[in-house]
C-alpha cells in the first residue's frame, strides 16, 4: 500500500501549505502546474527553521507593564477593523489562528499585510516590528494554481525506510559522523530521496567512525523550537542566561525534538511528525550540554527523513 497520502498530510502539517497526492491529483481530475510539484529543496527551505539577527535582538519594551499582549487592529478586505490583544512574539501563523477564531477566515487561503510586506507563517509578529496600535491587512489567496503542493513517488526513497516502531533502547551503541546517533525508538521512518546531492553518499554513510559522515540529528517545525532557544536562551544553575545566536537548530535527541513534533490527522488516526536530518560537523556548534545543535548555514544540514508515530 502506498505511503503517499500518509507522507502527504504529514508534510502538510509541516510546511503549513495543503499538500495532495499526484495520483489523488489524476484520479479527481485536478489540475495544477509542474511549479506545484514538490522537490526537496521547496521541502528543505520549508520545514528549516532559521533565527535571523532580528529574531534575536533583546525584545523591545512595551507599554502593557508586565502583560505581553498588545492591541493591534486586523482589517479584513471588506468590513471594519478588529480590535485584538495579542502576545508579540507568537508565530505569524499561531495569530492566522487568532484570527480563524474571531473572524472565521480560512487559514489555509489567509494572507497577512503589514508594512506592504506579506507576512511568513514561521516568523513572529515582533520580528516585524509590528507594535502596539499596528494594523494588519487580512487578504485572501485563491485556492488553486499556488494554493496547494503535489508529491510524487520519486520524493521518496523505500529503500532507506526503517521502522523503529516497535524497536525499545536495549543499550547498544551507534556512531555516525563520529557522533553517538539516538535511534527514533518508536517512530517509523520514511526516508527522503536525497540524490540531488549526487552519488556520493559518504555523508548518509553508518561507517560511524568515517570523517567524511555526517552525524544525525532531529528537529521540529514548530517556531517555538528555535525562538525559546535563541531569544530566550535556558535558565542554567548558576542563574545565567545564555543565548546561542544565529543559524538553523536541531537536536540529537529524538524526544527533544517531539516536544515541537507537528500533529495530523490521516484516515482518522492522529499521528506526530519530526524531520531527520544529517549535520556537516565542520563549523557545528554544541549547546546546553550537547542537546541542541547550531548549524551555521543552509548547505550545513540535510533532511533526509521524516519520522512518523500514532499519537
Amino acid at each position: 500500500m502506498s505511503q503517499l497520502p500518509l507522507v502527504a498530510s504529514a508534510i502538510s502539517s509541516l510546511i503549513k501549505s495543503p499538500v495532495k497526492t499526484y495520483d489523488e491529483c489524476i484520479s479527481n481530475g485536478t489540475k495544477f502546474d509542474p511549479s506545484q510539484i514538490l522537490d526537496l529543496d521547496t521541502f528543505y527551505k520549508k520545514t528549516l527553521t532559521r533565527i535571523e539577527p532580528e529574531d534575536i535582538d533583546p525584545p523591545k519594551k512595551n507599554f502593557c507593564g508586565n502583560n505581553k499582549q498588545i492591541q493591534i487592529f486586523v482589517k479584513p478586505i471588506s468590513g471594519d477593523s478588529k480590535s485584538m490583544f495579542v502576545d508579540p512574539s507568537i508565530s505569524v501563523f499561531e495569530f492566522k489562528k487568532v484570527i480563524n477564531a474571531t473572524l472565521g477566515s480560512d487559514i489555509k487561503t489567509m494572507r497577512l499585510i503589514f508594512d506592504c510586506k506579506q507576512l511568513i507563517d514561521e516568523k513572529t509578529l515582533s520580528s516585524y516590528n509590528i507594535q502596539k496600535g499596528s494594523t494588519i491587512h487580512v487578504l485572501s489567496k485563491i485556492v488553486g494554481g499556488n494554493g496547494f503542493f503535489v508529491i510524487r513517488g520519486d520524493l521518496l526513497d523505500p529503500s532507506r525506510d526503517y521502522d523503529f516502531t516497535n524497536l525499545r533502547d536495549d543499550g547498544v551503541f551507534f556512531i555516525r559522523g563520529m557522533e553517538l546517533y539516538r535511534r527514533p525508538y518508536g517512530w517509523k521512518r520514511i526516508a527522503l530521496n536525497v540524490s540531488k546531492y549526487g552519488n556520493d553518499v559518504a555523508w548518509l554513510g553508518s561507517v560511524g567512525d568515517n570523517n567524511n559522515e555526517w552525524p544525525v540529528s532531529y528537529h521540529g517545525t514548530k517556531r517555538a523550537f528555535a525562538e525559546s532557544i535563541a531569544s530566550n536562551g535556558y535558565q542554567l544553575s548558576s542563574g545565567r542566561r545564555f543565548m546561542y545566536g544565529r543559524g538553523i537548530y536541531s537536536t540529537p535527541f529524538v524526544n527533544i525534538a517531539e516536544q515541537y513534533a507537528e500533529e495530523f490527522v490521516n484516515n482518522n488516526i492522529r499521528y506526530k511528525v519530526i524531520v531527520q536530518n544529517r549535520i556537516n560537523p565542520e563549523g557545528l556548534t554544541k549547546h546546553h550540554r550537547n542537546t541542541y545543535w547550531l548549524a551555521p548555514r543552509e548547505d550545513s544540514i540535510r533532511p533526509y527523513g521524516l519520522c512518523i508515530k500514532r499519537v
